[in-house]
């Protein structure tokens, strides 16, 4: 998939962001006959405009842009704006990066449960968060509460 970076992104962009954009980009089979375009924010870890396939990552931080950020912007993209393949809503966006891929385990989620989470605990919970949200999406064929189970199953699972 044809990968556009932006003026300002072209002069910030280190080859370990270029790598991280790479190797997350893999993830999304659903996006390898579209050009993404790869810009910069200064106001948030992240943003995205599906409808223009773009996404915009703050790069000017201390600590390199994380691949959760990345793939929560890029699943952005599968939203009704973009390929309507995922629900809309940040929640909904959270559970569905967590599910794609273990890569995206390395920062907390941004929305889902996010009074749980810091830096130091999330490793001690992510791998079961994450199977939760495979376990979630599937429910959802046939519960459209499945967010409501989702938010149960992690708040008593931090609270064994």
């Amino acid at each position: 998939m044809p990968v556009l970076y932006t003026g300002r992104m072209n002069k910030l962009l280190s080859p370990e962001l270029d790598s991280r954009l790479a190797r997350s980009l893999r993830e999304f089979p659903e996006l390898a006959a579209r050009t993404i375009t790869v810009g910069l924010t200064k106001t948030c870890a992240g943003t995205a405009e599906a409808a223009q396939m773009l996404i915009r990552l703050n790069v000017r931080r201390n600590t390199p842009v994380s691949y959760f950020t990345i793939g929560h912007e890029l699943t952005h993209l599968l939203q009704s704006a973009g390929l309507r393949v995922v629900p809309d809503g940040e929640i909904q966006c959270d559970v569905w990066t967590l599910a794609k891929s273990e890569l995206f385990l390395d920062d907390h989620p941004t929305y889902l449960c996010k009074r749980l989470w810091s830096r130091s605990n999330w490793p001690d919970y992510a791998k079961a968060v994450r199977a939760f949200c495979i376990q979630a999406i599937e429910m959802r064929r046939t519960n459209r509460r499945y967010l409501m189970w989702l938010n149960a199953a992690i708040e008593q699972r931090v609270r064994l």
